[in-house]
């Protein structure tokens, strides 16, 4: 697996591995492509989830999750063990 190929470069890259993946795999984040409204529901339930990233910090990540993951980009392609691997909290 290539996460190059999955996360192109960009400021909320490394927040989003960093951080979200502490709770879940990355699987939703990048499959579900969520339009900017769903990503900032996302974004107000995901606050508290996450206290160690300043508020600039937290939205980059969300800027990145909006510009890298919404209809109108491709689902990446990801191995089915990865996609077995569905998240819980």
């Amino acid at each position: 697996m290539n996460l190059n190929e999955i996360f192109p470069a960009g400021r909320g890259r490394e927040l989003l591995l960093n951080n979200c993946t502490s709770c879940h795999t990355f699987v939703p984040l990048v499959v579900l492509q969520l339009t900017k409204e769903a990503w900032e529901r996302n974004k107000r339930i995901h606050r508290e989830r996450v206290p160690g990233l300043s508020d600039a910090d937290f939205d980059a990540l969300y800027d990145y999750l909006e510009a890298n993951f919404n209809p109108n980009r491709p689902v990446p392609k990801l191995p089915q063990s990865l996609l077995d691997t569905w998240t819980t909290y």
